[in-house]
């Protein structure tokens, strides 16, 4: 492919895109200097980064969005300034780094930057932290500090379920809980793993930071091999169509299947506990603050696609919704109920590669 086809960042915003972290690399942990004196030539410098793109600069590229025109791709802000052997490993490995999560850690790296211009006065505001999710009972909101592989560390700001008792407690007690509460699942990411170990510790700053060993992260499936369903009707009933039974099968029944476990109450199965969401406890208590309750949404989307739960049905274990490989965004507009449901905008990454974006109805019980 030509440099033609490319929507390439200018000479000028990679200078600025690298001077607005003090050319420093923003993967989390790694901060390296990326320019320096040419040792050979004393009148010539070495520059070591690289203007990585967010969303590819041509079609086929890493984390490539077909919806941008050719000047957002080459804008200064669709570039993170990285070093270049993590320049190169988010490119090469990209399906475990979402434009989300490098739009979080450009701007960690921006603001690193400005605190040191200054005496470092204000904790970075929670509003623009991720939530990162430990069990079922916990949220925090949270920075990346560092990724190694599958160890993953985060600086924890601020509860948002839970307290820090509860966190210390689950830390503590992770190798004696229920295999199906030993996960994480990070909003940003848009990624959930089982946790293989967990601690706490205090930097010599006084800042309380997570470090967590991860599982691989499963493959996704392809929805087109879903196979056929009964096809459920806005009100929850089998749907009846020219006097019989309507089915559904492929995307279509891929999207029902979203709705119905999101609408299914973690707990209320007898015989199987851990399936279904906490889409009723959230809605119940966040309804009147749409932001919160649409990125606790996204969590549970997230979760079921990708923790394994052990089912009577299936042999093994596997994630409800495993045919859908990332869940890229989702937007609530209104908490408002019809048939005691809530629609959620949901931007998605099917198991085959194929993206799809919608409305997904999700049962809630109010109280």
């Amino acid at each position: 492919m030509s440099s033609n086809d490319r929507d390439d960042f200018t000479p000028s915003d990679k200078k600025t895109m690298a001077e607005r972290v003090s050319w420093k690399c923003s993967f989390p942990g790694c901060g390296r200097n990326t320019v320096g004196p040419n040792s050979d030539d004393p009148t010539k410098k070495i520059n070591n980064g690289i203007a990585a793109h967010i969303h590819a600069a041509a079609s086929g590229g890493p984390r490539y969005n077909s919806k941008m025109t050719s000047d957002e791709r080459r804008h200064i802000t669709n570039g993170v300034w990285m070093c270049r052997y993590h320049g190169n490993l988010i490119d090469a490995d990209y399906t475990e780094y979402s434009a989300r999560t490098l739009y979080d850690w450009k701007e960690q790296a921006e603001k690193r930057a400005a605190d040191s211009l200054k005496l470092p006065t204000q904790e970075y505001s929670s509003k623009h932290a991720t939530l990162i999710q430990l069990g079922s009972g916990i949220v925090y909101f949270a920075n990346w500090n560092a990724v190694h592989s599958r160890e993953w560390s985060f600086e924890l700001i601020a509860p948002l379920i839970g307290d820090a008792e509860s966190l210390n407690q689950y830390v503590l007690e992770s190798r004696s809980l229920p295999e199906a509460e030993i996960y994480v699942v990070v909003e940003s990411q848009g990624d959930a793993r089982k946790i293989l170990d967990i601690k706490i510790e205090v930097s010599p700053e006084g800042k309380y930071l997570l470090f967590i060993n991860v599982d691989k992260k499963p493959v996704a499936t392809n929805p087109h091999d879903l196979g056929m369903s009964m096809e459920i009707d806005d009100e929850g009933d089998i749907f009846i169509r020219n006097g019989s039974l309507a089915m559904v099968k492929g995307i279509d029944n891929a999207e029902q299947m979203i709705s119905i476990c999101m609408g299914t109450i973690k707990g209320e199965m007898d015989d199987e506990k851990e399936l279904g969401s906490l889409a009723t406890q959230y809605y119940n208590e966040y309804k009147y603050d749409l932001e919160i309750f649409g990125r606790l949404i996204l969590l549970e989307l997230i979760r079921l696609s990708l923790i394994p739960m052990e089912r009577r049905s299936k042999k093994g274990k596997t994630p409800s919704l495993h045919f859908v490989k990332r869940f890229l965004s989702i937007q609530i507009s209104s908490a408002e109920l019809t048939h005691s449901r809530f629609k959620a905008h949901v931007e998605l990454e099917w198991g085959n590669g194929e993206l799809w974006d919608g409305e997904i109805p999700i049962f809630v019980l109010q109280t």
